[in-house]
């Protein structure tokens, strides 16, 4: 897959004091509780929310600017990234760096796009970037760089509450995309199932990877609310009995995690995000879930550049060597660091024992 992010360095974020990691198009962090994987997944959540002016909003829902600077203020007084990415035709980098304000946000100091060596920056002082083509002197437009930036989203589901989005009613048209929280689940189902027969075949993927993990499961009843037509719920119905009508208060907390993730990754190909990050899909799944779990994300990962953070061995098997990252905490460097792993130096191992296997004996670092 062409248009990816291919590097990307992290200085004085959170846990992180300065990092560079290289990104595959499916690439799967691993790592002991404290050692910073969400911290380097909720860096994508900010870019997430760089990209729609949304940057203030996501400091004031982390804290403060001293939660998000690496030991506070103090110790960083800035918060720097670089990202790359080397395609085809030009090499891209997008570079900002962040300081604290007086009223303790963080603001741009610094913000540039740089083409093939040519740079191109905005002055430093705003709220909010310049990267998006509505703002004024955005910087320079229709890059790939700048497209995939734009088209990058942070998914989380672990919220299945009686009061969580997924379980409640939501705006039928809500279906331009699918929301980080999949609040809009219903709507976007509906979406796929009537736009279009080509549309239909991907809704109908969908459900046969459900029914594989719930075999009772028949099909979504996805009809506007009669007495709200405006809105929609995610009503079910089961095989043997098609004219019971289920609602999404009755699915257990995997079930309705299992069908959010399925939605998301098999969706049709042109509404997949071009960055899919993703913290612990594993969470609450059956083991078979997660095996299936891995086949759709090596599935998305044809038309999309997956992150995935996760604590499950079981879903190492799924992929390569080459797409693992060990996150772990440096005692000296008082941070996190991101460790490649080698197959060459995992090659004689490999021969007797799967990836899980090693991360279980702590051959693959990683553990507490």
């Amino acid at each position: 897959m062409n248009n990816l992010l291919d590097k990307i360095t992290i200085e004085g974020f959170k846990s992180i004091k300065k990092q560079t990691v290289f990104l595959k198009p499916i690439t799967v962090i691993i790592g002991a509780n404290g050692a910073g994987k969400s911290n380097f997944i909720s860096f994508f959540k900010m870019l997430n929310a760089m990209m729609s002016c949304g940057l203030q909003a996501f400091v004031g829902k982390e804290g403060t600017a001293q939660s998000l600077l690496y030991y506070g203020v103090k110790k960083t007084s800035q918060l720097s990234v670089s990202l790359y990415t080397d395609n085809d035709t030009q090499k891209e980098e997008y570079r900002f760096s962040l300081t604290k304000a007086a009223d303790d946000t963080l603001i741009f100091s610094e913000e540039a796009m740089i083409i093939d060596g040519q740079k191109c920056d905005a002055a430093g002082g705003y709220k909010e970037s310049k990267i998006l083509p509505e703002s004024e002197k955005a910087l320079p437009d229709n890059r790939i760089l700048k497209k995939i930036l734009a088209s990058c989203r942070f998914f989380q589901f672990h919220d299945t509450s009686v009061t969580a989005n997924m379980r409640n009613g939501a705006y039928v048209e809500n279906n331009k995309y699918m929301m980080s929280d999949a609040g809009n689940l219903a709507a976007y189902l509906y979406m796929i199932k009537n736009k279009s027969e080509e549309y239909r075949k991907y809704y109908n993927r969908i459900i046969e990877k459900i029914r594989y993990i719930l075999p009772q499961f028949d099909d979504f009843i996805l009809e506007p609310q009669e007495l709200n037509p405006a809105y929609i719920s995610l009503n079910w119905c089961e095989k043997e009995t098609p004219e019971y009508l289920f609602g999404p208060h009755q699915l257990s907390d995997g079930a309705l995690r299992f069908m959010a993730l399925t939605t998301l990754l098999l969706q049709p190909p042109d509404k997949l995000p071009k960055i899919i990050v993703i913290d612990e899909p594993e969470l609450g799944l059956h083991p078979q879930g997660i095996d299936l779990l891995g086949n759709m994300i090596l599935t998305a990962g044809e038309n999309a550049q997956i992150i995935v953070a996760t604590q499950s061995p079981r879903l190492l098997d799924n992929f390569a060597v080459e797409n693992i990252i060990v996150a772990e905490r440096d005692k000296k460097e008082k941070g996190s660091v991101f460790r490649q792993l080698n197959e060459e130096e995992l090659a004689a191992w490999l021969d007797e024992y799967s990836l899980s296997q090693l991360w279980d004996k702590n051959l693959l670092g990683g553990q507490p």
